[in-house]
């Protein structure tokens, strides 16, 4: 859930819970209370309707008493010496007993009957006959002694004076009224703190602990500790910033060890370009001294020691370039210059400057052309060639046949799959499953030969920086393990890929496809 989804449903549990739980809990409070007092005043449950309990008090008991009153009021407007029959009063007097009720009949402004003398006494006097107030009925509330009192002014059939006060002792309702609004103000107190309660858990876990943990996690990154992962669950708003956290921890973690594995790659490099280049120099230095000592005091014999100083001189000036190259790929700045190429013609001369070497290590070149005589590439020619002369003196370097061979066939395929070598699809009937227009839009140049062979463990990492299968054989045969790298990082400028196969013990191939140029006819 989004923050601001948060924020509303937050907004409703602050308003809407509290107001429905509240409202619950007054109905049920109130209800509760009015259900207490009807069985105690033993009244109509009608006149407990609505909430008139705790807003008005005085007038639900009003209205309990009303219908008593009005009873009574009639039977003084019509039969008023009945007031005067003790069988009547005490009727009267038992039927207002159980509402906390009691009644005072005067007659000749003397109290003929008080139904609760206890109550009569603490009260204040009783207001006397008056002519004008015997249409109009009396009430009254006594504040200080929590009663409630009505009267009627009458006459008897003699037409003597009479009078008669309903009172109500209101001091039993007092804390009935008083506990509701207590047991209401409870009930507001606890909502209001189970709500707080409860936005403050969800808050706290889904807002302020994702947040902990990212600060955690930033001192941790901070202090340079990238191993612990940031694992947040939520799909909010801080959950996304905590991923991104964690792809940039990832990041930079990758970044540091990728670096570290530079800088100890670049440390075995520069120990193994410092050991092949001191290789050369103590060589020509000897035979430098030897020439300047006259050791070497025939023609002959100086020739030999002039031709190994030049030849250890080259090795040097091969392995400066290497780092000069190096360090050109690394600032992708490596130059190019394509040219429209022939590629049988290319391939061919190229052949015919490397084939003279090989013979010299006792390796046969067999070349094979199966595109058409036409075949155009757009390709550096220089930096192609560096691609033929790594791969072909790699197999040079390591060859352990006495009669060595590479083969070079070039044919026309479909760009390999990232996951080479299987990229070909063959039908039944031997024919591929690829269209033949598909299949002449690039040109694939397998470079093979009868060596070693790479271990299955080694082979998906020859292509990269400074890596070397054998460490202890290839320190023998020098070199500074950028060679394939440089080829890998060319073939990809030129838009191709590039892959290996190989069977120890057998040999090595390795593939890498140009793209085609299409002329339009």
């Amino acid at each position: 859930m989004k923050i601001r989804s948060r924020l509303i449903v937050a907004f409703l549990i602050m308003t809407v819970f509290p107001l429905c739980a509240g409202a619950a809990s007054f109905h049920k409070t109130v209800q509760m209370q009015a259900d207490t007092l009807i069985a105690y005043y033993s009244a109509d449950p009608a006149d407990y309707e609505g909430y008139g309990f705790i807003l008005n008090p005085v007038q639900v008991l009003y209205n309990i008493t009303s219908k008593d009153f009005n009873t009574i009021a009639d039977i003084a407007d019509q039969h008023p010496d009945r007031l005067l029959d003790p069988a009547t009063i005490n009727t009267i007097t038992r039927t207002l007993a159980g509402r906390d009720t009691f009644i005072v009949i005067r007659y000749k402004d003397e109290e003929f009957y008080v139904g609760n003398k206890e109550c009569y006494n603490r009260m204040n006097i009783l207001p006397y006959f008056t002519e004008a107030r015997k249409d109009n009925n009396y009430i009254s509330l006594d504040t200080k002694n929590s009663l409630l009192i009505r009267g009627k002014d009458f006459y008897f059939t003699d037409n003597t004076e009479g009078q008669f006060y309903l009172i109500t002792d209101l001091s039993k309702l007092m804390p009935y009224w008083k506990n509701s609004f207590r047991d209401i103000l409870i009930c507001f107190l606890a909502i209001i703190v189970i709500t707080g309660t409860i936005l403050i858990l969800w808050l706290y876990h889904s807002i302020v602990k994702p947040l902990d943990i990212l600060h955690i996690a930033t001192m941790q990154i901070g202090a340079g500790n990238l191993d612990n992962p940031v694992r947040v669950t939520s799909s909010d708003e801080i959950g996304e910033l905590c991923r991104d956290f964690e792809e940039m921890r990832i990041r930079l973690k990758s970044i540091l060890e990728e670096r570290i594995q530079y800088e100890q790659n670049t440390r075995d490099m520069m120990g193994s370009i410092s050991h092949d280049l001191k290789t050369p120099l103590t060589a020509i230095k000897g035979y430098a001294e030897g020439l300047a000592d006259g050791v070497a005091a025939t023609p002959g014999k100086q020739e030999k020691y002039l031709k190994t100083i030049i030849a250890k001189a080259v090795d040097m000036t091969y392995l400066v370039d290497e780092l000069s190259l190096f360090a050109k790929i690394e600032q992708n700045a490596l130059p190019y210059n394509f040219t429209v190429l022939n590629i049988g013609e290319y391939f061919e001369d190229c052949i015919d400057e490397i084939a003279f070497d090989l013979e010299a290590h006792n390796i046969k070149t067999n070349y094979e052309n199966n595109t058409s005589e036409n075949t155009l590439i757009t390709a550096d020619p220089e930096q192609l060639k560096r691609v033929i002369n790594n791969i072909t003196g790699n197999s040079v370097k390591y060859m352990d046949k006495a009669e060595g061979i590479i083969r070079i066939t070039i044919s026309d395929v479909i760009p390999p799959p990232v996951s080479p070598p299987l990229y070909r699809q063959i039908n039944e009937d031997g024919t591929d499953v690829i269209p033949p227009k598909a299949r002449d839009e690039f040109i694939q140049v397998e470079i093979s030969d009868n060596g070693p062979g790479i271990d299955r463990r080694d082979l998906p990492f020859i292509f990269d920086r400074f890596y070397r299968a054998d460490a202890s054989r290839n320190s023998s045969k020098g070199g500074s393990g950028l060679g394939l790298a440089i080829v890998q990082k060319i073939i990809s400028d030129h838009n191709g890929r590039i892959w290996a196969e190989s069977t120890p013990g057998k040999g090595t191939s390795v593939y890498f496809t140009l793209k085609k140029k299409l002329i339009n006819t």
